[in-house]
């Protein structure tokens, strides 16, 4: 045999050879690859509809947001600032939200589709009924305003368009004989503006209506002397007759700078609500790890300290989720 003709035929033969195990090589090596890389299993996303960044509520959801992804596997919690109830309701019914804070008021209204909801939030069930807020009527000292009745022909704050407060105006208002088409003005003002305008006298009177104590009254109560007006005992029974969200409570004397004796008012809840599609472990499971801890997420913020376990179905006037339900049924809250 020819060993010019043989030589090369073996030298093709053997690059051929070379690339097919080269081919072997890499096809071991991309299995190992997929078995070693999978992907980890997802958490499941839940949004926290909260409110303004530094308030009680933003506040809170921070920490319960922590505590449950500290304790629940398999779950992201994300604190959403808003602009709270109002839009915290609409984002819980359309799936935007899985749980979220609003006023009890307009929990209420939005179950029966009545004033800012054109049609009930049928995706919206109770989740906690958690600290207390109280309706103040501020104005400076040395004003005559002594009553609700006072308000007649004076420029007052309301409150923000739509927001809870000017809904707790207006019924106070209502309760007492009176619209807006009774005041000089009625001013659609926020808890700071109200407390500038007051502070300016722009304003005779405004209405703020949160957790104690509201910052943008004690920052006011600082430079000028203040007065709480109280809300007189048949204005909250005509409201209490209206509305079963209300209550009557009272501002401890001392809460604000110079208002040194206790105020009669009305109050209302603040609630923790669910999406009615959250699953009814998953409701389960984030109620009871936060009452299980709850002495923690007291240490959150100061309007929590009189909230407990037992107060957590109080004045709640929307129906809960099944997976709460079945929590307060253990702790014998509900039958």
């Amino acid at each position: 045999m020819n060993l010019k003709k043989v030589l090369p035929l073996l030298m093709v033969f053997s690059l051929i050879i070379f690339s097919l195990s080269g081919c072997g090589a890499k096809q071991n090596s991309g299995t190992q690859n997929s078995s070693t890389n999978s992907a980890p299993a997802q958490k499941t996303e839940i949004t926290f509809a909260s409110g303004g960044a530094g308030g009680p509520y933003h506040v809170i959801a921070s920490a319960l947001a922590s505590l449950w992804n500290e304790k629940i596997s398999g779950i992201n919690v994300t604190n959403s600032s808003t602009a709270a109830s109002v839009v915290n309701l609409r984002m819980i019914n359309e799936n935007k939200a899985q749980i979220a804070f609003t006023m009890s008021d307009v929990a209420y209204l939005a179950s029966k589709g009545q004033e800012m909801f054109k049609e009930p939030l049928a995706n919206v069930l109770g989740f906690a009924s958690l600290h207390d807020n109280y309706v103040q009527l501020i104005t400076r000292k040395d004003s005559k305003i002594n009553s609700v009745y006072d308000l007649k022909g004076k420029r007052v704050g309301v409150g923000a368009p739509g927001s809870g407060t000017e809904f707790n105006a207006r019924g106070i208002l209502k309760a007492a004989g009176m619209t807006y088409n009774d005041l000089a003005k009625a001013d659609y003002l926020s808890y700071a503006e109200t407390c500038e305008q007051l502070s300016n006298g722009n304003i005779d009177a405004g209405f703020i209506t949160g957790g104690l104590p509201v910052a943008a009254i004690t920052e006011l109560a600082t430079t000028k002397d203040i007065k709480i007006i109280p809300i007189a005992p048949e204005i909250i029974e005509k409201l209490k007759q209206e509305y079963p969200i209300y209550f009557e409570a009272e501002i401890p004397a001392g809460t604000y700078k110079g208002v040194d004796a206790p105020v009669k008012t009305v109050a209302l809840k603040n609630y923790l609500v669910v999406n009615k599609d959250m699953s009814e472990d998953m409701a389960y499971n984030l109620v009871k790890t936060m009452f299980d801890n709850w002495e923690t997420v007291k240490q959150s913020h100061s309007a929590l300290k009189d909230v407990t376990l037992e107060r957590a179905t109080e004045h709640m006037v929307i129906p809960l989720h099944p997976g709460v339900e079945k929590f307060y049924k253990e702790k014998g809250l509900i039958k």
